[in-house]
């Protein structure tokens, strides 16, 4: 196999020491061909050295990692994120489908998004840079990029009726009858929707709120959603969603 060329982008020099410790350590097959500490300067070294993947972070002085990328209009290269916890920032990229690391890195992880890379499950666009930009700063989020073998489906995520977990996949059900087959859990999914009015009814299901047509009463109870399915909700769950309802 031949190496995988890759580029560090990171303000912190001991963020990029550290990436490069890591990846000599479990991922021999990654090449660091060149460093980076200024956002400003980053577009021109990552098309000097054309590397296959950019591990980039996102918060950076002058230019953030999302503006760097913004900046091109052809990608000869995935990106991998890298991050410290900040909820607007990861659920702008589970979002839109973008690959990431959280501060401090995980050794497994950081092997697990490299091996997506090499099974051709890292995808970047240009669109999903400008939608994840956007929702960072303005914190609203209308569209959900689905990955898939085929590339990037977008999808309105008020028209979600539901997502329903099946194995390690999940099932995006839309008002118009459309099912969309997802490569991510139905966890990965739940913090990235909490502020689009969906709630976890149950470990197999969350369900947009809007598209409620019935509750039926039980142990936990049954909902019946806007197309007739009937999802059962959870017993713990029970009080939480009546509880919101009761608040409107």
């Amino acid at each position: 196999m031949n190496a995988i060329r890759a580029i560090i982008v990171d303000d912190e020099k001991h963020g990029i020491i550290t990436l490069q410790h890591l990846l000599n350590q479990c991922c021999e097959e990654v090449e660091v061909v060149a460093t980076c500490q200024k956002s400003t300067e980053a577009k021109v070294i990552i098309e000097e050295n054309q590397p296959d993947i950019v591990f980039m972070d996102i918060e950076m002085p002058v230019m953030s990692g999302l503006d760097v990328l913004e900046q091109f209009n052809d990608f000869n290269f995935q990106t991998i994120f890298t991050t410290a916890y900040d909820q607007y920032a990861i659920a702008a990229l589970r979002l839109n489908a973008l690959d990431y690391l959280l501060k401090p890195i995980d050794k497994t992880e950081l092997k697990d998004a490299v091996e997506r890379f090499v099974n051709n499950e890292t995808i970047s666009s240009k669109k999903q840079f400008q939608m994840a930009k956007h929702f960072s700063h303005s914190r609203i989020m209308d569209t959900l990029a689905l990955s898939s073998s085929k590339g990037l489906h977008f999808v309105k995520i008020k028209e979600i009726l539901y997502l329903e977990a099946t194995s390690c996949y999940t099932n995006i059900i839309m008002n118009d009858g459309q099912v969309h087959l997802v490569s991510k859990t139905l966890s990965s999914f739940e913090e990235a929707l909490s502020d689009h009015n969906f709630f976890r009814a149950h470990k197999s299901f969350i369900i947009n709120l809007d598209y409620i047509k019935h509750y039926i009463r039980g142990e936990g109870g049954e909902v019946v959603m806007a197309n007739n399915t009937t999802i059962n909700l959870s017993r713990t769950k029970k009080q939480e969603f009546l509880n919101f309802f009761t608040k409107i």
